[in-house]
């Protein structure tokens, strides 16, 4: 999939989902292209995964290597991962995570404000302490592409 491939197929699944969610497509797309290497890494490919979402629920569960930040040190773990359909039901679930958990309600409740919700989200989401600064520089990149 190329770069390009993977931004058309990653708008439209955002915008179905954020039509429901009221979250920020653009974020969306821009944190799946950052935690997929823009649709290229294991995890996406083999699971439909373009978030790191971890098991949880009904889904298939698949275990791969990760990274993340433990005291400050970046170290590799094992972790179980959910397993989706395709693209559009990861974004869906995405979205449902981030509406219904307690949380992110400061990120939910950012919806409005992009950068707001970012730093709100990254709190969370990610162990990398850099996962704000890192989302907003993808979050340029995706939406310079749109113009």
């Amino acid at each position: 999939m190329t770069r390009e491939e993977f931004l058309d197929e990653a708008r439209r699944a955002a915008e179905v989902s954020s039509a429901k969610s009221g979250l920020p497509a653009d974020v969306t797309v821009a944190q799946a292209a950052l935690e997929s290497n823009w649709g290229k890494s294991r995890l996406s490919r083999e699971a439909n995964n373009y978030f790191g979402i971890k098991a949880h629920g009904h889904h298939e569960v698949h275990e791969y290597e990760t990274h993340e930040f433990v005291d400050g040190r970046d170290v590799v773990l094992r972790a179980r991962f959910a397993k989706y359909a395709n693209m559009q039901e990861c974004f869906e679930d995405r979205d449902r995570i981030i509406t219904t958990s307690t949380i992110y309600a400061d990120a939910k409740a950012a919806a409005k404000d992009v950068e707001k919700f970012v730093h709100e989200l990254a709190k969370h989401w990610a162990t990398d302490p850099k996962y704000a600064e890192k989302l907003m520089r993808v979050l340029e990149q995706v939406t310079t592409a749109k113009t």
